[in-house]
């Protein structure tokens, strides 16, 4: 009987260790030269708001489980390329397919380089416009079509 249930347990085991752990949110952290310059785009050209402060880093939340971290370069554990410098990395921010050309327009109302519109990309499955911060990294509006 014991070695029944030394051999039931140990089977339970396994799958007790190959169940994912949940994700409660999602953070994609920036690093810049000039955080003030950064955070003021952020705040108040794309009118997010910060979900947590230091000195030296904001965090800003995009939806419910998604936030982007802006840092200051001299603090953070990473160093950021030079402004001009291409840097591989794009932040999207996913939007109902209506909302597409209302983005463009209210960004461009606010003085950002967003290009003539809205394009359709990745195969033809979303509608999409790209631009710059101020720190040089690319950020997406973008919808699915289908």
């Amino acid at each position: 009987m014991l070695k029944l249930i030394l051999m039931l347990s140990m089977t339970s085991l396994p799958a007790v260790l190959e169940e994912r752990p949940p994700v409660t949110g999602q953070v994609t952290f920036l690093y810049y030269e000039d955080l003030p310059a950064a955070e003021r785009f952020y705040r108040e050209v794309l009118g997010l708001s910060t979900s947590f402060e230091l000195e030296w880093v904001k965090i800003f939340r995009l939806s419910s489980g998604s936030s982007v971290g802006l840092v200051n370069a001299t603090k953070g554990s990473l160093r950021p390329a030079a402004v001009d410098e291409e840097k591989p990395v794009m932040v999207s921010l996913v939007v109902d397919k209506a909302d597409v050309d209302r983005w463009h327009s209210y960004l461009k109302s606010k003085g950002v380089d967003v290009g003539d519109g809205p394009k359709v990309g990745a195969d033809g499955k979303v509608l999409a416009f790209a631009f710059k911060d101020p720190g040089g990294y690319t950020l997406e509006v973008f919808a699915w079509r289908e």
